[in-house]
């Protein structure tokens, strides 16, 4: 235990330096709602008629975006659930850009009561990517 102090006081740069990464490692585990990738998006949409939800700027969305998706900007996901109760109890796949905000946008519609939230792995960027269909409009 005596190594170990030592280490550390000798070595604090290269300590600290651990504990930032390995806190920031622990956050991001404990944050992330289940992301799923393309074909498992995929194979949700086609056999359970899951909805996507894109919280892209409209300009993104238009540029193209996953068919069928339903366009709800990420400032007014606390708002569309009664909107997303309509569409009935189906799974909720949330698409962003690359992926980053979707999990923070699945957190709030899981908040909001709906059980089975997903967010896309790699957003629209990695569907484009999988050569996946896309909707421009």
């Amino acid at each position: 235990m005596q190594h170990l102090s030592e280490f550390a006081l000798n070595h604090w740069m290269l300590v600290t330096a651990f504990s930032v990464l390995l806190g920031l490692l622990v956050a991001n585990t404990i944050t992330t709602v289940g992301g799923i990738a393309t074909q498992e998006a995929v194979s949700l949409i086609n056999r359970e008629g899951a909805v996507v939800v894109d919280i892209r700027s409209a300009e993104d969305f238009a540029a193209g975006h996953i068919i069928d998706a339903v366009h709800f900007p990420l400032a007014d996901l606390p708002k569309v659930g009664e909107k997303l109760k309509k569409l009935g109890n189906k799974p909720i796949i949330v698409c962003c850009m690359s992926g980053n905000l979707a999990g923070q946008a699945a957190r709030e519609l899981k908040l909001q009561g709906f059980s089975e939230v997903h967010a896309l792995k790699g957003g629209i960027s990695a569907w484009r990517a999988d050569n996946l269909p896309v909707a421009v409009g």
